[in-house]
């Protein structure tokens, strides 16, 4: 499984629009949008920060682990 397809994912299931999760990780809704579709990748901070504010771990974020 794709990041993007990851990202996508667990922000939904956190219950988060794309406005309110960049908001909250301090980015453009536009970068997030980049990562979700697999346009860019997001460095690893961002990561850890995404993984903080979804619940999950940085295992689950990048492998897909219990989607």
């Amino acid at each position: 499984m794709k990041l993007g397809k990851n990202l996508s994912h667990y922000r939904h299931a956190a219950g988060f629009t794309q406005c309110e999760a960049a908001n909250i990780l301090n980015i453009s809704r536009q970068c997030l949008s980049n990562w979700e579709t697999d346009h860019r990748e997001p460095r690893i901070g961002d990561i850890i920060e995404m993984c903080q504010l979804y619940n999950i771990t940085i295992n689950q974020l990048v492998y897909g682990k219990n989607i």
